[in-house]
């Protein structure tokens, strides 16, 4: 008879010490009945993390996280409750049972989620590799590149020994080479085996923001080509929906106030400007930044700082990803750097507060898009002159405040020497380009009730791991967007569940979206499930309560005596619910 998950759990929480747990990853120091130790979560230099060996669990009291040896793991180790049992079970010598029980699209998670797991121990194993003699070269390279291995282990970088090590790794742990084909870590030949498609390249594991492993980057240690690779899109990995660096960035925004993010081109720059000290960078993996990515940055700031590379490639793609960021109605501004460098060499070359100083004089979209086109004028002429005016003019259209307007206008107007009667004129006639979209205004309400039904259905829709909820809220959701959200939902779940990717497909550019993902975007995956459950309760508590105020206003609005009757019943019956 197969093992019940409950028992099997109790047997593994009866064998768990949280010291055993823990000690791995902090310095413990004994004072009075308690463990304290700098936390591992928030930065601190006073140790206000706390381990209760009675209660088998830990408390930090500066940032507030807490739980048990299970959600230290969950945390710690980047995973979901699966995840850290598997890696308790294993530290324990305990085997884990396949708990799976019946279909309704859980067979697709469970394929997935073997993916993740396989994932996470490659990203080890590559790890492993560069810390080695085997890794050598590795960091070698990297301490070339200003690199230090502390930083390194931050970003959790690799080597790829190569020789087809991965496959015989990966094989000895029970995956198979379809489950490593299809999570894009190796190709197979005509003979019909494995090869390890980033041999002998420098890892970077690509995690996404509920901190799953779902890509790596590899990149050459010398001048061959290409220099970077970066894992096809798989089953687990979308190039064009993630972004390098976001799960650092919501951990950042744990511990500071993040007012803005720097878009670069590739994971080596958010690296390096880490390194530098400079640690609210975020990557596109490329050139082409896409509507997915910039619904993500929105996720985390409303200004963001594009700064591609200093070549023409870079320069084109600056100006699409200027579009693409604007139309999700964020503040745009742009960092043009000098001498076709990369953000990367730049500060190397440079340093941190050269780059700080570009920062701060980064221009706005609209002045830099204006700049960028009069280059392709002579401005000294009448005729160049005319022709850069009705092409600026378009640009200036899309804007929808008439004060930017009138600021803009008689910017060009400097630029140009021509009168700002004139350039109205023009401007009355200018097309706006076709592609723009006017920046979300809508107004939202926000009490705190509102931000609970945000959170809730952020959560019910994929972005809070191991959530749900079995009570209709449909009887308290009043806000007629939300409730629109909440149907979506109700009618997803029943075909096998929801994802937030599913949600942007939704109601595009409805300002409530936005609402949504940026109040998910505010708590940290360690406390998620508690908050979500929080959100809950205070959907129904509030939601009763404002039922209950509009009942009782119905009631002594109410002149039919059989019909006022009705509602005191009711009434009655709700007070009587707890």
């Amino acid at each position: 008879m197969a093992e019940v998950f409950s028992e099997w759990l109790e047997k593994l929480k009866s064998r768990i010490s949280i010291t055993e747990i823990v000690s791995p990853y902090v310095s413990l120091e004994v004072k009075g009945s308690r463990k304290w130790a700098c936390c591992p979560f928030h930065h601190e230099k006073t140790p206000s993390f706390c381990i209760s060996e009675d209660r088998q669990t830990y408390h930090c009291f500066g940032c507030g996280e807490g739980g048990d040896a299970i959600s230290f793991v969950q945390g710690i180790e980047h995973t979901d409750f699966m995840g850290a049992l598997k890696i308790i079970a294993d530290k324990y010598h305990i085997t884990m049972p396949d708990f799976s029980g019946g279909d309704n699209g859980g067979a697709l998670k469970k394929h997935k989620d073997k993916l993740f797991e396989m994932m996470r121990e490659t990203a080890s194993y590559f790890h492993a590799n560069l810390i080695s003699d085997s890794g050598k070269s590795a960091r070698e390279y990297l301490a070339k590149r200003g690199i230090s291995m502390q930083t390194a282990t931050i970003f959790g970088m690799g080597y790829s020994i190569g020789r087809n090590q991965l496959v015989a790794y990966l094989n000895s742990k029970g995956y198979t080479k379809e489950q490593m084909q299809e999570a894009g870590l190796v190709d197979i030949n005509s003979f019909g085996s494995a090869v390890d498609t980033m041999a002998g390249r420098l890892m970077v594991p690509i995690i996404n923001n509920l901190k799953q492993v779902v890509a790596f980057g590899g990149r050459v240690l010398d001048d061959s080509l290409p220099k970077y690779k970066n894992t096809r899109d798989t089953i687990l990995f979308n190039k064009s929906k993630e972004i390098f660096g976001q799960h650092s960035v919501k951990r950042l925004k744990l511990e500071t106030n993040v007012t803005e993010l720097i878009m670069v081109e590739g994971y080596m720059d958010v690296i390096s400007l880490y390194q530098s000290g400079i640690k609210n960078a975020i990557a596109s993996m490329g050139t082409s930044l896409t509507q997915e990515q910039a619904k993500l940055v929105g996720r985390y700031v409303n200004k963001v700082i594009i700064c591609y590379d200093g070549d023409g490639a870079g320069q084109k793609a600056t100006m699409r990803g200027l579009d693409i960021l604007y139309n999700q109605g964020l503040d745009v501004r742009v960092v043009s750097l000098p001498d076709n460098l990369d953000p990367d060499e730049y500060v190397r070359k440079y340093g941190k507060d050269s780059y700080l100083k570009l920062l701060i004089n980064a221009k706005p979209l609209f002045e830099h898009k204006l700049l960028t086109i009069a280059k392709n004028y002579d401005l000294t002429s009448p005729q160049e002159k005319g022709k850069y005016a009705v092409e600026a003019m378009k640009v200036i259209k899309v804007l929808q405040d008439p004060a930017m307007i009138d600021a803009y206008i008689d910017y060009v107007s400097k630029q140009t020497s021509l009168s700002s009667d004139t350039l109205k004129r023009q401007f009355a006639v200018s097309e706006s380009p076709a592609a723009a979209v006017k920046p979300q205004t809508a107004k939202l309400a926000t009490s705190a009730f509102d931000k609970a039904v945000r959170y809730a259905l952020y959560g019910l829709f994929g972005g809070v791991e191991n959530v749900s909820c079995d009570i209709d809220l449909s009887q308290y959701i009043t806000d007629a967007n939300q409730r629109a959200l909440y149907d979506v939902y109700r009618a997803k779940k029943s075909s096998g569940g929801n994802t937030i990717e599913e949600l942007l497909t939704y109601e595009d550019g409805n300002a409530e979206v936005r609402a949504l993902l940026d109040e998910g975007s505010k708590v940290s995956d360690e406390i998620a499930n508690k908050y979500f459950e929080d959100c809950i309760k205070k959907i129904i508590s509030d939601g009763k309560k404002k039922r209950k105020r509009a009942l009782t206003h119905d009631i002594d609005k109410e002149t039919d005596d059989e019909a006022r009757f009705i509602m005191i019943s009711q009434l009655a019956q709700d007070n009587l619910k707890k």
